[in-house]
């Protein structure tokens, strides 16, 4: 009987044990170590005060920066001041808009290191003061929004070189003070937040010749100072970040004309002096960098309504002065650019949505924006 009591236990501990190295694991019995993905995934910050790009591989297991040699490439003499920058979804390119000098710098991406060459010529003209660009899903047209002169300029990417050539005609009218532009996911629709106006341009997209067309109407009353915007990923919602009322509009966006029709209630409260919006790649969760106060807002996403809630904890502290927040493609980690403290705050996304700190990592000097490769941005 003895010898039995004893096989019984044995057998219990063995069960126990095997269970025990089973996927999830512990603190005690960790899963299997990751393998970090190769190549990397490549993360790039424009720096607005010295003229570069900082190029980082990441870690995809980690989340960390890894600075490339060299780990900057300038973006052009004479003070260009870069702003905005956007890769394509392809990997292949990647543009920098230069405030200054009213130009975007094109650069080629080396797949295994992550890092970028100049195009020849390595800059086109754009319009004045030109704040933030993107990149269409399609990775053929290419979009820059011109603060002074309250225009976009178009732009068609050769498929070879990487090199823009301005589309016939080369803008089309914005609001007062364009901060951003964004395109939904089908590519149909862009969206451009006008600052001094409170309002968000919505155009249609031609998806041969790259063209805008103001939509009817042709904008959406925003808050006050209408700044960041994003497009979730179904391309249902729309989201704004309003810097001078501490508020994010939240809107849902038709599928046939592209209109935005503000959600019921219309806004909901971030933090002091939102910057940078975006939403992780599942659409569930909505993060907004809140310059004024150093933190980041974090939120659920209702699939049904596109109405945010906000978590538990609401915030997480970022460096000094967040100025741009960017989601990984593989929804694991998120990234925010401190323009004040040459910094990127590196964060870990629970399933609950909450940020978890995760590091940081040294920039150029007064970093401005982020992009990361395998998502348009």
């Amino acid at each position: 009987m003895r010898a039995m009591i004893l096989r019984v236990v044995a057998l219990s501990l063995l069960a126990a044990l095997s269970s025990g190295c089973g996927g999830g694991g512990s603190a005690s019995n960790p899963p299997p170590s990751c393998t970090p993905a190769s190549p990397p995934t490549a993360a790039y910050v424009s720096n607005n005060n010295d003229s570069t790009v900082s190029m980082y591989t990441v870690n995809s297991c980690t989340g960390a920066l890894a600075p490339t040699a060299p780990p900057t490439v300038s973006t052009g003499s004479g003070g260009p001041t870069p702003t905005g920058v956007a890769v394509t979804p392809s990997g292949k390119f990647a543009y920098v808009a230069n405030q200054v000098d009213g130009s975007v710098a094109m650069f080629t991406i080396n797949s295994s290191t992550g890092i970028l060459t100049p195009t020849s010529p390595p800059t086109i003209a754009t319009g004045s003061f030109p704040k933030g660009l993107t990149v269409d899903p399609s990775g053929k047209f290419v979009y820059v929004a011109n603060g002074i002169v309250a225009t976009v300029s178009m732009y068609a990417i050769n498929s070879s070189t990487g090199t823009l050539t301005a589309t016939t005609p080369a803008t089309v009218a914005s609001g007062n003070n364009p901060r951003g532009v964004v395109v939904d996911p089908s590519g149909k629709f862009a969206y451009v937040p006008d600052f001094s106006d409170d309002t968000v341009s919505m155009y249609t997209l031609n998806s041969t010749t790259g063209i805008l067309t103001p939509t009817t109407p042709a904008t959406v009353a925003t808050g006050n100072g209408a700044q960041g915007i994003t497009v979730d990923p179904s391309g249902k919602f729309v989201y704004v970040g309003n810097f001078e009322d501490n508020t994010v509009s939240m809107y849902t966006l038709n599928s046939s004309s592209g209109i935005l029709t503000p959600n019921t209630p219309a806004t909901v409260p971030t933090g002091t002096e939102p910057s940078s919006v975006a939403v992780d790649p599942s659409g569930k969760f909505v993060y907004i960098a809140n310059e004024g106060d150093n933190t980041v807002s974090m939120y659920t996403l209702d699939a049904s309504t596109g109405l945010l809630t906000a978590n538990t904890p609401g915030t997480v502290a970022t460096g000094n002065a967040p100025d741009a927040i960017a989601v990984a493609p593989s929804g694991k980690f998120a990234y925010v650019v401190n323009q004040n403290g040459n910094t990127v705050s590196i964060y870990s996304i629970t399933g609950s949505g909450t940020l978890t700190v995760a590091g940081t990592v040294a920039t150029g000097s007064a970093p401005f924006s982020i992009a990361l490769t395998g998502s348009a941005q």
